[in-house]
């Protein structure tokens, strides 16, 4: 702050001052900087009369102050500043240019093209032209039904490759960890039994006949009869599977279900030697229950580098509220897309969802937004840190100067 205090009448341009050296501090053509009624306002110098009065370019908008404190900033600070600015766009513009090109030369080059990276560097790969015609007559995705038979194969193909590695059906079996059976569902539960005559299963609990209805137990503890509270309203059961065993001497039990109610929902339970542990999962995606902790050790990643231009890419991707439309609840974040349009890597493509008109949205995407919102927001800080550093030492320096 300037010393002493301004007064500042509305539709006038005179400026008095108390206290104030307005000759030694200000010259034409300089700035003086005021906050009236909590709005700060930057007034440029027409003319210096005395240390106590000097006249505005134009008439002052605001409403009569006086007692206001003040700053005198100097012609040349603001025009430091301006010049910053302007070459930050330039540079913002040109990376936008760079980018048009690259655009234009993926969706209209033939053969192989070659595009200029924001970093300066260059990536050359086949154009879009050329992926297309290369897949042309390939087997498409689906049914497939465009593959009519497999030819020429001398080896079956491995339990890796999708096959079962024999051409016989005891040597599949024996790969497959099957042993002598063949396997198939019983009833609601997911879990396998022998099929045909086996006489190592000749009965189930003591019993040799009837109808099993309720769950198979395989060892350790039950699984819960009821979704956890919360997760699903008047549920009816559709499927489940449960697996338990013993390891080291602990129970462990691991059990899965579908439940259809006020919507499809399906949810795991984890016990492992205490009190189960729950995930729910609705089916447009939306999931609930104890905590992830993401792996984030740089000793198992290929690190990068940090973001660049991070102020730029914060732009891009605004936060957002919502109606979720399968249920009407709230929802607040990023959305996939625009995402995508920054970090396309830190999106994947889900399955399909049926939303409750019946409409099919395809490809679900999922964006990584606790890792893109911690980095992006992190790394637009410290850029905001730096300026305001550079900032402060311009208007120092020019300030000693004066």
């Amino acid at each position: 702050m300037s010393a002493g205090t301004i007064t500042l009448t509305n539709g006038s341009a005179i400026v008095g001052g108390s206290g104030t050296s307005f000759a030694t501090e200000l010259a034409a053509g300089d700035f003086i900087v005021s906050t009236v009624g909590g709005v700060p306002y930057t007034l440029p110098v027409k003319s210096v009369e005395s240390n106590a009065q000097l006249t505005l370019v134009s008439s002052f908008t605001g409403p009569t102050q006086s007692g206001a404190a003040w700053s005198a900033v100097p012609r040349v600070a603001l025009n430091m500043v301006t010049a910053a600015l302007v070459a930050q766009s330039a540079e913002a513009l040109r990376g936008l240019n760079y980018d048009k090109q690259n655009w234009q030369s993926i969706f209209s080059g033939n053969g192989n093209i070659t595009i200029t990276l924001p970093d300066g560097t260059t990536w050359t790969g086949p154009a879009w032209n050329s992926i297309t015609t290369s897949l042309a007559g390939k087997a498409a995705k689906g049914a497939n039904n465009d593959i009519t038979s497999l030819s020429g194969l001398s080896t079956a193909l491995s339990v890796a490759q999708g096959g079962t590695g024999s051409t016989t059906a005891s040597g599949a079996r024996t790969n497959l960890g099957l042993g002598d059976s063949s396997t198939r569902n019983v009833g609601t539960v997911l879990g396998t039994v022998a099929a045909g005559d086996d006489s190592r299963f000749d009965s189930i609990n003591g019993k040799t006949g009837g109808v099993i209805s309720g769950q198979v137990k395989a060892g350790g503890a039950s699984p819960a009869s009821t979704p956890p509270a919360g997760t699903v309203t008047n549920a009816e059961l559709i499927g489940s599977r449960f697996r338990s065993g013993v390891y080291n001497g602990i129970d462990f039990s691991l059990y899965a279900q579908v439940v259809q109610g006020t919507g499809t929902f399906g949810y795991l339970q984890l016990a492992f030697g205490g009190t189960p542990a729950y995930w729910s999962f609705r089916q447009d995606g939306v999931a609930q229950g104890v905590a992830w902790s993401p792996t984030c050790d740089e000793r198992l990643k290929d690190i990068d580098g940090p973001i660049s231009e991070p102020l730029e890419k914060m732009r891009l991707i605004r936060g957002q509220t919502w109606k979720w439309k399968s249920t009407g609840s709230f929802g607040i974040g990023f959305t996939a897309q625009e995402v995508q349009k920054v970090f396309p890597e830190a999106v994947s493509k889900g399955l399909n969802v049926t939303l409750s008109d019946g409409s099919v949205v395809e490809g679900v995407l999922s964006p990584d937004t606790y890792g893109v919102a911690a980095a992006l927001h992190h790394e637009a800080i410290l850029a905001l840190i730096d300026e305001v550093n550079e900032l402060k030492r311009m208007l120092s320096v020019e300030m000693k100067g004066s």
